[in-house]
Order: C-alpha cells, then sequence, then structure tokens
C-alpha cells in the first residue's frame, strides 16, 4: 500500500467518523423528562432485574433511551425519588 493510498484511506475514515458524531445526538441532549402515571413502579438495575428504586406517582424520570426484553419495553433513565439512581422501568409506565 502506497503513502497516497494510506492518507485517503485515512482521510475517508476520519470524515466517517466525524459525520456519525455530528449526526449522533449526545446523552444531555437524549434525555427528556416524564412523569410517573402509576401509582408506584420499581426501578430496576436491567430490563425485568433486580429492584433498586421506587418511583410514585407524579415523580420524574429522565427517559433516555428503551430496550424490548420478553416483549416488554423497556426506559433506561434517571429515576428521580429517595434514591435518585440510573436504573431500568416498563415504558408504559410513564407519561
Amino acid at each position: 500500500m502506497t503513502v497516497k493510498t494510506r492518507v485517503a484511506t485515512t482521510a475517508a475514515a476520519l470524515l466517517a467518523a466525524a459525520g456519525l458524531l455530528a449526526t449522533t445526538a449526545s446523552p444531555a441532549e437524549a434525555v427528556t423528562r416524564r412523569t410517573v402515571c402509576a401509582q408506584s413502579v420499581w426501578v430496576r438495575d436491567a430490563p425485568a432485574g433486580h429492584a433498586i428504586a421506587i418511583l410514585y406517582y407524579g415523580e420524574s424520570f429522565d427517559y433516555d433511551h428503551s430496550a424490548y426484553h420478553n416483549g416488554y419495553q423497556w426506559a433506561y433513565g434517571f429515576a428521580y425519588g429517595g434514591e435518585n439512581v440510573w436504573g431500568w422501568l416498563p415504558y408504559e409506565y410513564l407519561c
């Protein structure tokens, strides 16, 4: 591989990476504040994982992203409540 080819390949890779970074939202931009609509909901360490906190009706959850586990949609974000932790809860419990 010639020097000219290496430079061109490296430049193409850098441009591709820059384009990807420019179109990807940062975590701060992706988070949206939601409210808990259920009477109470457990915040978990993973989708369907161990309970680490509890949120009650009207408390806030900063939604970041979601994932599906065993056919259910789970929301990941920061739970504002007694513990103030990052965790997962069933998406359907958010307003």
